[in-house]
């Protein structure tokens, strides 16, 4: 095979691998959005206690950033909306003595499946580093364990569609966002 033809072969087996992806499976689904049975605005002090991510996800750095990110972005949405907001870390709000305490509103957020690209990965991997998802759901209990509801929330950023991490970005604030309309909505 001559050298010329060797080149050709390369650049399209090298095309292929650039254009294929890789596909992100999608293997969690968010729990059904139904209404709280109590007005959430009604609470005298709201507990929100930072992402919990799945064991089988909580091992990445990048994952664990991404998570970050909706905490920063969802404490936002929540301490404008409610009065009275505490952050809590997942070890903090296991420590806490609510017994009896129905007047006050935990938030627990919980990481069903996350894969997150940021923009360097982007970069480097184009498509072939997959889609960027999050799956989760949002617990909302009073202090005394009485489940007001369970909302899941899903989104996605396209491996075709995410030049440089943008959309991935961006679909970590809209999730926040997501769960700040639900509380708006009840509230």
């Amino acid at each position: 095979m001559s050298l010329v033809a060797r080149l050709k072969m390369t650049c399209v087996l090298f095309s292929l691998m650039l254009f294929s992806g890789c596909a992100t499976k999608i293997t969690e689904q968010p729990s059904p959005v139904t209404p709280s049975t109590q007005r959430l605005g009604e609470f005298k002090r709201v507990i929100l206690v930072r992402s919990e991510i799945a064991p089988a996800y909580a091992s990445h750095e990048a994952n664990i950033k991404a998570a970050n990110k909706i905490d920063e972005v969802l404490a936002q949405q929540v301490n404008s909306l409610l009065s009275n907001v505490e952050l809590k870390s997942v070890e903090d709000a296991k420590k806490l003595n609510l017994k009896g305490q129905s007047n006050v509103l935990v938030i627990k957020p919980y990481i069903k499946q996350i894969k997150f690209i940021g923009g360097a990965a982007r970069f480097w991997g184009g498509a072939m580093a997959g889609s960027s998802v999050v799956i989760m759901d949002v617990a909302f209990e009073t202090g005394d364990g009485k489940k007001l509801s369970n909302p899941g929330f899903m989104r996605k950023a396209g491996a075709w569609t995410d030049g440089f991490g943008v959309q991935s970005n961006l679909m970590l604030e809209e999730i926040a966002r997501d769960v700040g309309y639900y509380v708006a909505s009840n509230r």
